[in-house]
């Protein structure tokens, strides 16, 4: 072979290696053997431009060849950034500064990865004209930038919660924030919503330096949907007793006992159906014959009282209520029994579209005059509602806080409170039993 030959192949091998690296990716995912007769080849077609400054866009092309099958995944990462992209085609502004060396790979069906092609890129920090403004001398920058804060709150959510980015920066001619964030101004917040445990890269830099801060937001698997039974209302008719059985959990509850309990004695049981979440049912205790007793009874219903539901909340199954009782005829004791007066409970409170809404039921025996209904949201004074016309012995009224908009936060929780008689102005048999909390979610249920 001729000396010209050999001059030839070597200028060919040398213009070869000095246009493309290969190496190994991160290992072949297959669990069989991987060689050069299976293993796909990957190419990059385009990465422009290859110099550019801080904060402009650069685009990536590159494609796949399979000796057999066909290509199905792409993975392109940056030796300063980490992994960049899936896809065989995509853009980004966000290169921190520096001199990136580009890994491009791909994978066949057959689970093998190809060897890496590698590609430069070089990020200057220079200003890129968004609006940012050079320092005042037009010279180069002194000092690096500063960023005064960085954080996320809350730095642990559930999945499908948001939490906040807040960042300040000084000194500085461009900020970016990594992970899909992109560029930012001096000082701001974003919310964000990362599927995993998830760092950000806060990136500021001017015209001779850059600076570099993280936040870390954990996220938690989301509770799983549980079931969760109250007690709405609890009311007589003739002898018979009735409530009203709610499952305001998030999943369907298993068929289940009621248990009623008449001043501390367990009276009578009551089988509840299956119900689905958000649903309720009115049910009966049809084999115990009611007869008031004394003064007034203090009743008690329980739900699942058997402990067959795995509740998101098992402390909330019961409803305490008191039935004050009429005696006729001659009084042979010391104090009376006749007791003749009005007894006010909230039996419900719910959400309507931004508006809190409640029921108030007079459950005495005498009617009531006029009195107030006040709104509590996290133990703080909302609202009030004057009912002018009272309510009727045994007779019941739903009602909406006409002033107060109820704003939460995804994912928060919160106190909800209504209390009738405020102002003790109805002289009533129980005066321990006006309010009702109930402990509410964010979107709360209607």
């Amino acid at each position: 072979m001729s000396k010209l030959v050999y001059l030839v192949l070597a200028c060919v091998i040398a213009l070869s290696s000095a246009c493309i690296t290969i190496v190994q990716p991160g290992g072949d995912t297959s669990g069989g053997t991987t060689t050069d007769s299976n293993r796909p080849s990957a190419y990059i077609d385009l990465i422009s431009p290859s110099s550019l400054a801080w904060g402009q866009e650069v685009s990536f092309t590159g494609h796949g060849v399979a000796p057999s099958g066909t290509i199905t995944a792409y993975r392109w990462r940056s030796s300063i950034d980490g992994d960049l992209s899936s896809r065989p085609t995509f853009t980004t502004s966000t290169l921190s500064p520096g001199n990136h060396i580009i890994l491009f790979s791909v994978q066949n069906d057959a689970g093998n990865w190809s060897l890496e092609t590698q590609g430069t890129v070089n990020v200057t920090t220079e200003s890129t004209g968004d609006g940012a403004l050079p320092p005042e001398d037009g010279g180069t920058a002194a000092t690096p930038p500063v960023i005064n804060s960085f954080n996320a709150n809350p730095a642990g959510i559930t999945a499908g919660a948001s939490s906040t980015l807040s960042w300040s920066v000084t000194n500085a001619i461009a900020v970016t924030i990594d992970n899909g964030v992109g560029s930012v101004g001096l000082s701001g917040t974003r919310v964000v919503s990362p599927a995993a445990d998830t760092t950000y890269t806060l990136t500021a830099a001017n015209t001779a330096y850059y600076s570099q801060a993280t936040a870390v937001i954990t996220v938690a698997a989301a509770a799983a949907p549980k079931p969760d039974l109250i007690i709405e209302d609890i009311w007589k008719s003739g002898t018979t007793l009735y409530y009203r059985i709610k499952n305001q959990g998030t999943a369907s509850s298993p068929a289940s006992s009621a248990k009623l309990t008449v001043d501390g004695v367990v009276k009578a049981t009551d089988s509840v159906p299956s119900l689905t979440a958000g649903a309720a049912s009115t049910q009966s205790f049809s084999g115990f014959s009611y007869a008031c007793s004394g003064a007034s009874d203090a009743i008690v219903v329980t739900a699942d009282s058997t402990g067959v539901a795995d509740e998101s909340n098992e402390g909330n199954n019961s409803m305490n209520t008191t039935f004050s009782c009429l005696i006729v005829g001659p009084l042979t004791v010391d104090p009376p029994l006749v007791i003749l007066k009005s007894d006010l409970i909230i039996t419900q409170i719910s959400y309507d579209v931004g508006k809190v809404k409640f029921t108030v039921k007079n459950q005495g025996v005498l009617d009531t005059g006029a009195f107030d209904v006040k709104l509590y949201v996290g133990g703080v004074y909302k609202d009030t509602v004057t009912i002018a016309g009272g309510l009727v012995a045994g007779g019941q009224a739903t009602f909406t806080f006409p002033h107060y908009h109820h704003f939460c936060v995804i994912g928060s929780h919160t106190t909800v409170k209504v209390t009738a008689d405020t102002g003790g102005t109805i002289n009533e048999s129980d005066e321990t039993n006006n309010s009702r909390s109930e402990y509410w979610g964010c979107p709360p249920e209607p």
